[in-house]
C-alpha cells in the first residue's frame, strides 16, 4: 500500500513498503551476489573460450566478441533499468531482470551457432543490467549520507571477490564438465537469485518518478554537481577495467608468470582493494564522502604516476617492484566509486535508479573504451596499461577540480 503524504510534490508518491526494511547484513549480502553478475558473467567463461571455439567451428576471436556483446548489454539493461525502477519499482525491475538472464543462459545451453551465442549473450546481460543497478539504488532507499556510503562499501567488499572468484570457478567447471556447465551455473545462480529477492525483498522504493526515460536522464545531467562524480566514476572504472583487461598479457606475456601463477598474484590486487574498503569504512566515521573521493583519486594518482615513471626509466623490469604500485592503485577503487555513488544518489533520491543507471553504465562504456584502447597500443610491453591508469586518473582529478571550483564561483 501506498500513502499519499499532503506534502509530497504531485510527481512523487511515497511508499510506506520500505519502513520496515533495513539494509541488514542478509539483505547486503543479496545485493552483493546481485552485483556480482557482473563480474561472473564476464569472466567465468574466459578459460572456456578455446573450447566453445571448437565447438562452434570458429576462431578463439570470434567467440572473445561474446565479450563485447555482454558489455553493450549490461550498459543498455543499466540504462533502461534505473528509470524503469523509479517508476515500476525495484522489486519487479529484479525479478524480471534475473528471470530474463536465466533465460538466455539455457539459450546459450541449447545454442549451436555463433550467432545465437553472441544475440543470447547480449540478452543475458541486458537481463542482469536490468537487475544489478537496483543495488546501489535500494541501499539509497533504505539509507543515505555517510551510513548510505558505507553500505555501498560493503556491497562492493563482498562483490570484489567475483573479478578473482569467477576464472577459478570456471576452470574447475571444465576440470569435470564442459563448457556447457558454466553457464548452467549461472542459469542456477540466477535462479536462486531470482526466489531470495521474490521471497524476501518487499518494495523498498520511497518514491515512484513519474515521466519517460530520457526526461528522467535529462533531469540528472541538468544537475551540475553530478558531473564531478560521474566522470571520477569513470575513470575509476577505467582504470580498473583498463588493468583487468591488460594484465593476463602483462603478467603472463611480459613477465612470465604460469596460468597457475597468474590467478593468486591478480588476487594481490583484489585483497587490496578488500583491505582499502575496510578503511574506507572506518575513515567514514572521521571525514565526508567527497574529502574520501579526493584521497582516493590523489593515492590513484601517484601509484600510476610512479609506474610511468618506473617502466620509462628502468632499463629492466621488476614484478615484484610492480605488483606493489598495482595494489596501491587497485586497493583505491572503492573510495572513488562507492563514495562517488553515495553523492551522486543523495542528489536524487526519488530518481536514484536512473542516477544509478547513468553512472554505473558510463563506467562500463569507460572501463572497455580503456581496455580497447590499450589493445590497440599494445606493444608486449606494460607501457600502454600505466599510461592509461595514469591518463584516466589524471582526467577524473582535473574534471572533478574544475567542477568543484565552477561550482564554488558560481
Amino acid at each position: 500500500m501506498s500513502d499519499r503524504k499532503p506534502s509530497s510534490p504531485p510527481d512523487r508518491v511515497v511508499s510506506t513498503s520500505s519502513m520496515n526494511v533495513k539494509a541488514t547484513t542478509s539483505l547486503l549480502l543479496m545485493l552483493s551476489a546481485l552485483t556480482a553478475l557482473a563480474p561472473l558473467g564476464t569472466d567465468i567463461y574466459l578459460s572456456a573460450i578455446p573450447a566453445m571455439a571448437t565447438d562452434f567451428a570458429v576462431v578463439v576471436h570470434k567467440v572473445e566478441s561474446s565479450i563485447s556483446y555482454f558489455l553493450l548489454g549490461l550498459s543498455i539493461g543499466q540504462l533502461l533499468g534505473g528509470p524503469l525502477s523509479d517508476r515500476f519499482g525495484r522489486r519487479k525491475l529484479v525479478v524480471s531482470g534475473l528471470g530474463i538472464f536465466a533465460l538466455s543462459s539455457l539459450g546459450i545451453l541449447l545454442s549451436d551457432t555463433l550467432t545465437e551465442l553472441w544475440l543470447l549473450r547480449f540478452f543475458q546481460a541486458l537481463g542482469g543490467g536490468l537487475a544489478m543497478v537496483n543495488s546501489s539504488a535500494i541501499i539509497r532507499d533504505l539509507s543515505s549520507g555517510k551510513a548510505g556510503a558505507a553500505n555501498l562499501i560493503r556491497v562492493m567488499q563482498v562483490m570484489m571477490v567475483a573479478p578473482l572468484a569467477a576464472p577459478v570457478i570456471g576452470m574447475l567447471i571444465l576440470q569435470v564438465s564442459s563448457w556447457h556447465a558454466i553457464f548452467a551455473f549461472l542459469l542456477v545462480y540466477a535462479l536462486v537469485l531470482m526466489l531470495l529477492f521474490y521471497r524476501y525483498l518487499p518494495e523498498t522504493s520511497p518514491m515512484r518518478a513519474d515521466g519517460n526515460l530520457l526526461a528522467n536522464y535529462f533531469a540528472v545531467m541538468r544537475e551540475r554537481r553530478v558531473w564531478g562524480f560521474i566522470v571520477s566514476t569513470c575513470a575509476a572504472y577505467a582504470g580498473l577495467l583498463g588493468f583487468i583487461t591488460a594484465s593476463p598479457g602483462v603478467l603472463m606475456g611480459y613477465f612470465g608468470l604460469t596460468e597457475t601463477i597468474y590467478p593468486f598474484v591478480f588476487g594481490f590486487n583484489v585483497a587490496s582493494m578488500l583491505l582499502m574498503s575496510r578503511v574506507n569504512l572506518r575513515l567514514l566515521s572521521r571525514f565526508e564522502p567527497r574529502q574520501l573521493i579526493a584521497l582516493g583519486q590523489g593515492v590513484q594518482l601517484v601509484a600510476s604516476g610512479l609506474m610511468v615513471a618506473y617502466i620509462l626509466l628502468a632499463d629492466q623490469h621488476s614484478l615484484y617492484l610492480l605488483i606493489p604500485m598495482t595494489m596501491l592503485f587497485m586497493g583505491s577503487h572503492s573510495f572513488v566509486v562507492a563514495n562517488s555513488i553515495s553523492c551522486t544518489t543523495e542528489l536524487f533520491p526519488e530518481r536514484a535508479g536512473t542516477a544509478t543507471a547513468l553512472i554505473a553504465a558510463l563506467g562500463f562504456l569507460a572501463g572497455g573504451l580503456s581496455g580497447g584502447i590499450i589493445g590497440y597500443f599494445a606493444d608486449g610491453t606494460p607501457l600502454p596499461m600505466v599510461l592509461m591508469l595514469f591518463s584516466a586518473c589524471l582526467l577524473g582529478v582535473s574534471i572533478r577540480v574544475i567542477n568543484s571550483k565552477t561550482l564554488s564561483s558560481s
